[in-house]
């Protein structure tokens, strides 16, 4: 069963609970980001903290 929830905060790419799964991340005051956007931040932040 899939189930819409919301839209991603950062694509916009409309994120959905699959089976229960919820396919994404929620974020602070509800906001929704979907897992590949969540996955390209941490990343981002983890070169960025390499840098330094």
């Amino acid at each position: 069963m899939r189930e819409y929830v919301g839209v991603c905060v950062e694509c916009g790419t409309e994120v959905y609970c699959h089976d229960g799964f919820i396919g994404g991340i929620v974020l602070e005051k509800g906001k929704l980001i979907c897992f590949p956007c969540s996955e390209a931040k941490e990343k981002k932040e983890t070169n960025d903290e390499i840098e330094e």
